[in-house]
């Protein structure tokens, strides 16, 4: 149970830091910034998602 609550929980920060990266790239530089630099909020982003759904999936299948 304890792994299950670490997991989500891991899971939920990486998706907000994904998407608090993201949107500070978007909105709060001022000078252009390389494609590169996207990939680092966008991979937070997807490993966040890819925790939540395995999680979420096991849940409701009751494993």
């Amino acid at each position: 149970m304890v792994k299950k609550i670490i997991s989500l929980v891991l899971g939920t920060v990486l998706v907000l830091a994904g998407i608090y990266g993201l949107l500070y790239l978007l909105f709060f530089t001022v000078d252009p910034v390389r494609t590169l630099y996207f990939l680092v909020p966008i991979g937070l982003f997807a490993v966040g998602i890819a925790i939540l759904w395995e999680d979420l999936t096991a849940f409701i299948r009751r494993d």
